[in-house]
């Protein structure tokens, strides 16, 4: 008696192999990013991507349950990328408010290198956990957006310390300095036709402005 058909006998495969989850947990990161990039938050749905990375949406479901879910790990990669930014250009910018100078330019940079991550993990889209409020912080929760800014309040503290700073409220001066970058980028990002004046000369105003405002006065 002869086997069946080897299209009965040998269906198609859709699914990566056993022991290829991270890699397959990668492709869909991936591909949802290039989607939510391209289309937008609100008009990206778990069903287009699932069709895109070949899977059902009960297959998707064993990696992500939700559009946010993607979104918050979209936006999480911003965060540690921008971190590492932060991480390198401190390092190699010695001592005193050098490092603040430092810090703050790294983080325009890397809004203006990466424009559309920037515009997605910061201006668009619901706020997920890329942000937690002060008390959940105190509790050990630490998101990627709480994590950007518990570095920006320790670089602070480090120079709080070494008598660098005038006396400031750490967690209001962290909030400054970051908003003042955040600001100066989303315009830079999203309203690139309204500056009067260069690019440069603004970035360098502004570093001038937090590190003059930060500085300790002399006696």
């Amino acid at each position: 008696m002869s086997g069946p058909p080897s299209s009965l006998a040998d269906p198609p495969r859709t699914r990566k192999p056993r022991g290829q989850g991270h890699e397959r947990h990668a492709e869909i990161l991936a591909a949802a990013k290039a989607m939510f990039l391209a289309d937008g938050y609100e008009a990206f749905t778990t069903r287009k991507l699932a069709a895109r990375v070949g899977l059902s949406q009960t297959g998707l479901y064993v990696y992500f349950k939700s559009k946010e879910e993607l979104l918050d790990a979209v936006c999480r990669q911003s965060f540690m990328a921008l971190g590492e930014e932060f991480r390198r250009a401190v390092a190699a910018a010695g001592e005193g408010l050098s490092r603040l100078r430092a810090l703050g330019l790294a983080y325009i940079q890397f809004g203006l290198a990466h424009p559309d991550e920037y515009r997605l993990t910061f201006l668009e889209g619901p706020g997920l956990k890329k942000m937690h409020t002060a008390d959940e912080v105190a509790a050990g929760h630490t998101g990627a957006g709480s994590n950007v800014f518990l570095i920006i309040h320790s670089e602070l503290g480090r120079l709080a310390e070494a008598g660098k700073l005038r006396p400031v409220d750490l967690t209001v001066a962290t909030h400054t300095v970051w908003f003042g970058l955040h600001g100066l980028v989303s315009i830079f990002i999203a309203r690139p036709g309204y500056l009067r004046a260069e690019r440069e000369a603004l970035i360098e105003d502004l570093l001038d402005s937090l590190e003059q405002g930060l500085r300790a006065t002399l006696s």
